[in-house]
């Protein structure tokens, strides 16, 4: 006898997605604690990191923060970036999006900000990852992710156009570097178009 009742698969998948989220993110955590206790210097990003050969910062420099309470609100970001969205991404997926986030902001900075000796903080990549994942989001509750998709591209543009920046400099002791914001932003949107560009040649030469 055939039962009538079918696994549900969709289930599944969609509960195993939000356990990988929650994964990255205490992973991540982990990562950033951990990069704290060490000399910071090592690790944080250096405008000369080609001339000194020093690669890995253009990567670790967006694990390490100035101070626990830098740490502390980009880690509580993360969580809020995850609890709002949802995004049920594979971990190799969230991986992929943070190296492509974390490299291109690096790259940017060494292009455009020449007076910028030094860089800590996951900031700009949370703002990447909150408008990826807004975009992931938009599939199932459009008006949730348009809220969110506007109200961070807006604090990224009052950041560059107000002389007032709305930046968390008082509670973390050091000026924010806000470019690393819109960095996150313009390279989220490039990886959005992208993929999506990609789907569609797909396919089409799928069709064909």
């Amino acid at each position: 006898m055939r039962s009538n009742h079918a696994p549900n698969n969709a289930g599944i998948n969609q509960n195993f997605g939000v356990l990988t989220d929650w994964w990255y993110v205490i992973g991540s955590l982990l990562i950033m604690v951990l990069l704290q206790v060490v000399d910071s210097q090592v690790f944080r990003f250096e405008h000369d990191w080609i001339e000194q050969a020093e690669f890995w910062r253009v990567l670790t420099g967006h694990w390490i923060h100035f101070n626990w309470q830098h740490l502390l609100l980009n880690g509580l970001g993360l969580v809020l970036c995850v609890g709002i969205t949802r995004p049920n991404w594979s971990i190799s997926r969230w991986i992929v999006y943070n190296l492509l986030l974390a490299s291109g902001i690096s790259i940017l900075f060494t292009w455009f900000n020449p007076e910028l000796g030094w860089y800590v903080g996951y900031s700009g990549v949370l703002f990447g990852l909150f408008l990826l994942s807004a975009f992931e989001l938009f599939k199932t509750e459009r008006i949730m992710a348009l809220l969110l998709g506007l109200g961070v591209c807006s604090k990224v543009a009052l950041e560059q156009m107000s002389p007032m920046t709305l930046t968390t400099s008082d509670i973390i002791g050091v000026p924010v570097i806000i470019d690393a914001h819109l960095y996150g932003l313009l390279l989220a949107a490039a990886i959005a178009l992208v993929l999506a560009l990609g789907k569609q040649i797909f396919t089409i030469v799928k069709k064909i």
